[in-house]
This record gives structure tokens, C-alpha cells and sequence, in this order.
């Protein structure tokens, strides 16, 4: 009687938890819309060539930023928060306070490094017929994106900890709105330049909601005691950076080389893996942050042990979700950048282009949904350092694959190179997954 009502118990959490994800996916989606809009509206009335490279280049270092340290952040944060929050509304206060200050620094540092890493890669690998000054035009209005990107990692990531995923989720469409407006602006005036004004107000309107509704969270919590949750969270932080930043950087280079075989080669490759994001939010806003938050406040109040039922079935279920929805990718490829690209300035040789990359992105799509799951495990056990060591790893042997394919398969060398890359770092999760991690709470009372 007493493992029938276990097991019971088990099928019921499953459900909710499925419910959950369903949920958080469809408002992550939603949320995310005007943004997946963005692509369209560029290729219909810019279509493929020199104006778009210097955008998406321009793009490239907010998302090298993003990735390097408003991801890192948002990801990182999160068994830290789980730990502020348990320790009650005043310790939960003073962390995000220190780390609010802290993260508007850094994002502007990391976007002046952005700015950097640009110049030298338009001085070292000069894609084809691309003006340097249009490029950093495009980048000074996407520079404060960045900085808030940072910022808004840190309020996402601790309200993802106190279970608050769909305000996480919602928060998403802040920038997309403010892209979306400026690219009809954009269209309308048939300039480029708008479109990175929206996404830097609208990224700056993210910030000041996650904000509002993080000190909403925090009037639900009793005061509890004192703690020191950011103990080791700097240390985590730059190790999650660390990893991350070196598979943005490896992107971000990519782009450069790309470059140099054809003209709108950057483009294509852009428009490709915008689908793929389209595809990836049933993950990104669904699977993964449940999965973190699950395994980050087990850690944190009871134990994480690496067993089938508390890891490995998780993780089995959202390979067979990646596994159909990256079957159901390569069959409709043609169709779906046909519907959605194809028309005005975006031309058939484009499509068929497009079409093809989107096939192989489409089977790295698999791999790195997987490697996805994998990764939050570490993360909630705080296992940053390692995660770093395997990032290199990752980053080195895509970069490798691509400088190899590079003059065989031509801009597809990218997608080629992804998924070997993704396939060795798989391999490398499964099995460094079985360390488990002790967590000790280092709590002092009043």
C-alpha cells in the first residue's frame, strides 16, 4: 500500500510538472513572438546582403555579451537565490541589492569588450564587401541591450528560484515588442537603425518590470534569518561565464568566417538558426528552467542524488521531445522558410539556402537540447568549474570541425561543426553527471 501511494504520488507530480512546462513553453512562445517576428520583417523588406551582414554582426556582439554574461548570470544565479530565499525576505533583499549594482557594471564593461572583439574581428577576418563604420553604428545603438541584458539575468534568474517561472517567461517579450516596433518603424523608413533603438529600450523595460516584480516576491516571504547565500556565487558566476562565453565567442568567430566564402553567407546562417531559436523555446522557456529550479532547491533543502527517477528520467523524456520536434524540423524545412521568409527582397536562391541550413541545424537542434537538460544539473549543483572545463573543450573542438570543413562544405561547416562539437560535450555531461555534489548551508543565526 505504502509504494502504491509512492508511485501514485510520483505519476501526480509528473503530470503537474508536464502541465507546467506545457504552460511556461506556450507563454515563453508568446512572449517571444513579436521578437520571432524580427527576421521576417527584415528579410521581406532587406532581404539578404551587405546592410543585413552589418547588422547581424552588429546583433552578434549583443548576443556575445548576452551569452557570456547575461545568460551566465541568469543560469548561475538561481541555487543562490534558492538559498537567499529560504533564508527569508531580508537576506533574500540584501543579495539581489549587492548584485544589482554589481551586474550594471559589469554590463558595461562586457559591452565595451563587445565593442572591442568586434573591431578586431573586422581588422582580422574582414567579411566581404561590409563597412566597419556601419557595423559599429549598428552597435552603439544595440550597446545598452547589452548592459541591461546583464541586468535583467540577475532578476530572472532569482525569481526562477522562488518558482516564479512564468514571470521569467513573460519578461522575455519586453524586447521583442521593442524590436518589433522598431522594425516596422524601420520598414516604413526602409532604414535598419530602428530596429536596434527597439531592442535596447525594450530590453531596458525588462529590467525595470523584473525589478517591480521581484520586490512583489519578496513582500510574500517572512523576514527569516541571516545567511550569507552570495557566499561562492562570484566564484560560480565567473566559472559559468567562463563556459559560456567561450561557445558565445566560438559563434560570435564563426560569423567571421563564414564571411569570408560569400556575401550574404552571414545571413543566411542567421536567418537558419533564428528558425531553430523558434523551435528551442520549448526549452529554453519551458524544460530547462524547470529542470533547474526542481534540481537547484532539492539540492538546497534535501539531497540531489544521481538516480534514474531525480535525474536521468527527466532528462531521458526531453531527449524524446528533442528527438520529434527535430524529425518534424528536417521534414518541413522547405515549408516553413518558404511561408515564413520567402517574399519580398528574400529571394528563391535564398530559400533554398536557408532551407538547407535549417535541415542541419535541425540535428543539432537534437544534441544541444540534450546537452541542455544535462548542463542544469550541474549548474544546480553549483558545479560551475567544471562546466568551464568542458565548455573549452566544446568550444575548441567546433571552432576545430569548422576550420577543417570550412573549405569542403562552405557555410554548412558551421552547422557540421556544432554537431560534432555538441556530440563530444553530450558524451562528457553523461558522464561527469554520476559526481554528485554535496551542498552545505552556510547559515548564521541571529
Amino acid at each position: 500500500m505504502f509504494t502504491w501511494e509512492l508511485t501514485r504520488s510520483h505519476v501526480t507530480q509528473q503530470h503537474q510538472g508536464v502541465l507546467r512546462i506545457v504552460r511556461l513553453a506556450a507563454l515563453t512562445a508568446f512572449a517571444k513572438a513579436p521578437g520571432f517576428l524580427i527576421p521576417i520583417i527584415i528579410a521581406a523588406f532587406f532581404g539578404a546582403g551587405h546592410l543585413t551582414d552589418a547588422y547581424f554582426l552588429a546583433y552578434g556582439g549583443v548576443l556575445l555579451v548576452g551569452g557570456t554574461v547575461g545568460q551566465p548570470l541568469e543560469a548561475a544565479i538561481v541555487p543562490f537565490a534558492a538559498h537567499a530565499l529560504a533564508l527569508g525576505r531580508g537576506a533574500a533583499n540584501k543579495f539581489i541589492e549587492m548584485l544589482f549594482r554589481r551586474g550594471l557594471l559589469v554590463g558595461i564593461v562586457s559591452a565595451l569588450l563587445g565593442a572591442v572583439l568586434i573591431g578586431a574581428g573586422l581588422h582580422v577576418s574582414p567579411p566581404e564587401g561590409i563597412s566597419s563604420g556601419v557595423v559599429f553604428t549598428f552597435y552603439l545603438l544595440l550597446a545598452p541591450a547589452a548592459v541591461a541584458w546583464c541586468v535583467a539575468g540577475l532578476y530572472t534568474g532569482s525569481l526562477v528560484s522562488g518558482w516564479h517561472l512564468e514571470v521569467g517567461a513573460m519578461g522575455y517579450g519586453f524586447r521583442g515588442v521593442g524590436a518589433l516596433a522598431g522594425a516596422l518603424t524601420g520598414a516604413a523608413v526602409h532604414e535598419l537603425w530602428p530596429v536596434a533603438i527597439g531592442v535596447s529600450a525594450g530590453e531596458w523595460a525588462r529590467v525595470w518590470w523584473l525589478r517591480s516584480r521581484w520586490r512583489r516576491a519578496l513582500g510574500d516571504i517572512k523576514e527569516g534569518s541571516s545567511g550569507a547565500p552570495e557566499r561562492g556565487f562570484a566564484s560560480a558566476a565567473a566559472h559559468q561565464m567562463a563556459a559560456q562565453g567561450m561557445m558565445a565567442g566560438a559563434q560570435f568567430l564563426e560569423r567571421f568566417l563564414v564571411g569570408t566564402v560569400a556575401v550574404a553567407a552571414i545571413s543566411h546562417i542567421e536567418y537558419a538558426t533564428r528558425l531553430i531559436m523558434v523551435a528551442a523555446v520549448v526549452f529554453d522557456g519551458g524544460i530547462a528552467p524547470w529542470l533547474l529550479v526542481r534540481w537547484s532547491n532539492a539540492r538546497v533543502r534535501t539531497a540531489l542524488p544521481s538516480n534514474w527517477i531525480s535525474v536521468y528520467q527527466p532528462i531521458a523524456l526531453g531527449a524524446l521531445a528533442a528527438l520529434l520536434i527535430s524529425c518534424a524540423l528536417i521534414g518541413t524545412a522547405p515549408l516553413i522558410v518558404s511561408g515564413l521568409l520567402q517574399h519580398g527582397a528574400f529571394t528563391a536562391e535564398d530559400g533554398v539556402a536557408v532551407a538547407q541550413l535549417l535541415r542541419w541545424y535541425a540535428v543539432w537542434y537534437f544534441v544541444n537540447m540534450c546537452t541542455l537538460c544535462v548542463d542544469r544539473l550541474l549548474l544546480a549543483r553549483a558545479q560551475n568549474r567544471l562546466l568551464a572545463g568542458l565548455a573549452a573543450v566544446r568550444a575548441s573542438v567546433r571552432i576545430g570541425a569548422i576550420l577543417v570543413l570550412l573549405s569542403r562544405l562552405g557555410m554548412f561547416a558551421l552547422p557540421a561543426g556544432a554537431i560534432v562539437a555538441d556530440v563530444v560535450y553530450l558524451a562528457a555531461l553523461l558522464v561527469v553527471s554520476r559526481q554528485e555534489a554535496v551542498f552545505t548551508s552556510p547559515v548564521v543565526q541571529p
